[in-house]
């Protein structure tokens, strides 16, 4: 059905139910013309052609008069004056090979992806670490996923991480202002907040999704032990103790980026790789990202 590296962003019994998600825009931008069957709250439509029924389809707008006369089902088309570009932001840096984070990033970038693509926006993907990689820009259309699923399909964990700089250069990119999802573990001792702002600053709908591993959550260090860091050629020893006052480091952390998240208007959501894709879908992301 799609490029052989779908199998790695999810399965087919999740790709299925994908159809009931829609993409939570808070803001309006100003878009092009595309077609609709599933209008957002607030969003001028107009109706503009039928076309069949395809499985997955909404059935609110199946037009059952037609389906009395010609016993076919039928869905009506509307017709708005926006779409929403949505650029999906994954951190491939070396930290989020801990626990398999690029992997569940990956996994949830195509999610995203596919539904923003459904509702007829334009999706892009830009990887990043120490520098935004060549990404692919947003387009329209179901088949555009293939251009996106190719390359999450092929990203590796490599380099460190940059979030300041990173964002900043995306900022200055010649795009449309819309929606900017960040897929990352947010574990960057340089901060974040200058690269969040600067995004802010060029009128993005911002939202920060922080995926953790479990050994990020909870290290199970009992004895003293030698770790090596995974972003840096340097190795160090810990100890039980040392492990207590990272978990506390890392509440103060994660309490201050929500608090920062909060302060600036930019929705923010913490995933453990542990938590189940679909639960992470339909139940922690909505009102974050979904509705």
């Amino acid at each position: 059905m799609f490029a052989q590296s779908k199998s790695r962003i999810f399965d087919e019994t999740l790709f299925k139910k994908l159809s009931a998600l829609q993409i939570a825009v808070r803001r309006r931008f100003q878009g092009q013309t595309g077609l609709w069957t599933t209008p957002r709250a607030g969003m001028s439509l107009e109706f503009a052609e039928y076309r069949e029924y395809h499985p997955g389809d909404d059935f609110r707008y199946v037009d059952w008069n037609l389906y009395g006369r010609l016993d076919r089902l039928f869905v009506k088309v509307f017709q708005r004056e926006e779409d929403v570009p949505i650029y999906v932001l994954i951190d491939t840096s070396r930290s989020m090979a801990v626990g398999e984070k690029l992997t569940y990033a990956v996994q949830l970038a195509g999610a995203i992806a596919y539904v923003g693509l459904k509702e007829m926006n334009r999706v892009g993907v830009f990887p990043f670490a120490h520098d935004v990689a060549r990404g692919v820009p947003p387009k329209p259309g179901l088949a555009h996923v293939h251009h996106l699923f190719s390359l999450l399909g092929a990203l590796e964990p490599s380099g460190q991480t940059a979030l300041n700089e990173s964002l900043e250069r995306f900022s200055k990119l010649p795009l449309r202002r819309g929606l900017a999802v960040l897929l990352s573990d947010m574990l960057d001792p340089q901060g974040y907040e200058h690269g969040l702002v600067s995004l802010l600053l060029k009128k993005f709908e911002v939202v920060v999704i922080q995926i953790l591993a479990e050994e990020d959550l909870q290290p199970r260090v009992r004895h003293e032990a030698r770790l090596c860091d995974s972003e840096a050629p340097q190795e160090f020893s810990v100890s039980a103790r040392a492990v207590a006052r990272y978990r506390e480091n890392l509440h103060r952390y994660e309490r201050a980026l929500e608090a920062f998240c909060r302060e600036h208007q930019i929705r923010y959501a913490q995933l453990s790789t542990a938590r189940p894709l679909e639960r992470a879908l339909f139940e922690d992301l909505r009102g974050v990202l979904f509705q």
